[in-house]
């Protein structure tokens, strides 16, 4: 609660502070200053409370971010961003960030900690601490970037991390509205004397030998990318075409010992560019996709190919090793009232064959959307997902299906003069698993909801709801879910109340669950915000009952 007391007070004192530097000194009638300030600025507390379990979340924690951005003249800005968080350890990346973008005519610049994406296969969802730029004058493009991709994490076994930097950059021309191509290079490699620290004199390095020294459980690496990407748009966008590749050479240990360039083809040329190592590796990535839009009725497909050793450092993540391709379209009848969509998917593994078996997965899917009339909709949506292998041996065979079916209706009409909306859903799933060795027994679940909005007034609306799963296990019991909501909800001026109430009861354990919302509109665009969720979850067989609590207070303010 001390946290949340803080945080309000702190962000009153800002709120106090920017509305009267907006208030004093107001400009006469008929002058514009050069200078025009917008963004915002949220804090956050939260206090949480657990009974019957460890704790799941610290007791305390607050937030504060914002993002204001300053104009000039009306053609230069300077943006923002900064995220504090009292949540933070030194076993994971930090959450803590503050960035600045100022922005000229068709030139940005970024400062600090930012994020900024080139493509799927070099650099994309990867937060650097460092600096770059981006310019796009005319139908030219040009971007550099470079800084900090990882910092040093030294938490012992299973928790280690080098210092990472990563450097990259692309030129282009074209727009990424009609056509254009870029092509991209990215660099990223670890500092080998980072995590010197984890080891120290302690273990008296100096006295053992090279060869019998401990070592990290995570090795340095480096990654050298080149990449292109590119799209063709032809007739006002009714005929696209992109297409997007890369080749990456990836050194899993750069202590490791050096590799013969010769020995490998072009390896004079790679080596020249990143230093070759007995843990070096390389592969190429590549995917196409094409669009048809011919007004009432589309075409699209794809293909992709991910080498079993493709990796970049720039990327969150990838998926490697695998070959894909999809294609599918949608029709409309009868001006738009009945409208049919489908698609087909299929991926396989094992590119290069150095596997004992190749795994592949193959999904289709289904829709059929009617408008029956003015006030009555219906959706029929179907799934069908098979994952299996070609393994000779039957301990080693996938063999996994399902099917997913749902259908829903919706109906508008008045209930005593008052605006209701019913829905009625019925679901159906299916999942097995065929291997005769490791076999799991087919599940089978069917659901029905239903659930009706009611507009007592323009400032009041409730929705009950209430849904019935039964699940039938092969060879199992027959297991049973039952759950009831209650949505309250009102507009009052400045006021957004909101409550909600559910109970369920799930294989006999009674879960109940309440939550409750208050908004509040405050002078100079701010907005105060209080929610709390108590959760409740009664003792069943050897488990026993536990509760947990959330308070959440927020005031944000808009300028």
């Amino acid at each position: 609660m001390k946290t949340l007391l803080v945080t309000v007070v702190l962000l009153c004192g800002a709120t106090t502070v920017v509305r009267a530097q907006g208030t004093a000194g107001t400009p006469p009638r008929g002058f514009s200053l050069p200078a025009r300030a917008s963004g915002e600025i949220v804090m956050t507390g939260e206090t949480y409370k657990a009974a019957g379990i460890d704790a799941r979340r610290p007791n305390q924690a607050g937030r504060i971010s914002m993002s204001p951005q300053l104009t000039l003249f009306g053609s230069f800005s300077v943006g923002l961003n900064l995220l504090v968080s009292t949540e933070g350890s030194q076993f994971r990346q930090n959450i803590s960030q503050f960035g600045i973008s100022p922005r000229y005519k068709w030139a940005t610049f970024h400062v600090g900690d930012f994020s900024q994406n080139y493509s799927s296969y070099t650099v994309q969802g990867s937060r650097i601490r460092g600096g770059g730029v981006d310019l796009r004058p005319g139908i030219f493009r040009f971007s550099v970037q470079g800084g900090r991709s990882q910092r040093v994490v030294s938490g012992g076994a299973g928790n280690q991390a080098f210092r990472r930097n990563l450097y990259a950059g692309y030129v282009g021309i074209g727009r990424e509205q009609s056509s254009f191509v870029d092509l991209i290079v990215s660099s990223a490699k670890d500092d080998p004397t980072s995590l010197d620290s984890a080891l120290q004199d302690t273990l008296l390095l100096d006295t053992i030998p090279v060869a019998l020294r401990p070592r990290y459980d995570t090795r340095p690496q480096e990654n050298l990318v080149f990449g292109t990407r590119g799209q063709l748009s032809l007739f006002g966008r009714r005929f696209v075409l992109a297409g997007e590749g890369a080749v990456a050479v990836i050194t899993r240990d750069v202590e490791a010992p050096p590799a013969d360039p010769s020995s490998v083809g072009g390896g004079g040329a790679i080596s020249d560019a990143i230093p070759l190592t007995l843990a070096s590796s390389g592969d190429y990535a590549f995917k196409l996709d094409g669009t048809v839009n011919l007004g009432a009725a589309g075409l699209k497909g794809g293909y992709e190919y991910v080498g079993a050793g493709y990796t970049s450092l720039g990327l969150a993540y990838v998926i490697n090793d695998r070959r894909a391709y999809n294609f599918g379209g949608n029709v409309r009848f009868l001006q738009n009232r009945i409208s049919v969509q489908g698609q087909y998917q299929h991926q396989n593994d094992n590119l290069i064959g150095q596997k004992a078996s190749t795994t592949k997965r193959d999904a289709m899917m289904a829709s059929l959307s009617v408008l029956v009339s003015r006030n009555v909709t219906a959706t029929l949506t179907g799934m069908n997902s098979l994952i299996g292998n070609d393994a000779a041996v039957d301990t080693f065979v996938v063999d996994n299906r399902s099917l997913a079916l749902t259908a829903n209706t919706a109906v508008q009409t008045a209930v005593a003069g008052m605006r209701t909306t019913v829905s009625v859903a019925y679901a159906f799933q299916r999942t097995a698993d065929a291997n005769i060795i490791t076999r799991i027994p087919e599940i089978t679940v069917h659901n029905l909801s239903t659930s009706v909005q009611l507009a007592l007034s323009k400032a009041v609306s409730i929705t009950p709801s209430i849904s019935y799963a039964v699940t039938n296990t092969e060879g199992g019991e027959r297991q049973s879910n039952v759950h009831a909501g209650f949505r309250g909800q009102g507009r009052f001026g400045n006021l957004r109340p909101s409550v909600s109430f559910s109970q369920t009861y799930n294989n006999g354990r009674a879960v109940t669950a309440a939550t409750g919302q208050l908004g509040y509109a405050l002078p100079w665009e701010s907005r105060l915000s209080l929610q709390g969720r108590h959760s409740r979850y009664a003792a069943v067989g050897n488990r026993p009952a536990f509760q947990e609590s959330f308070l959440t207070l927020s005031l944000a303010r808009s300028f």
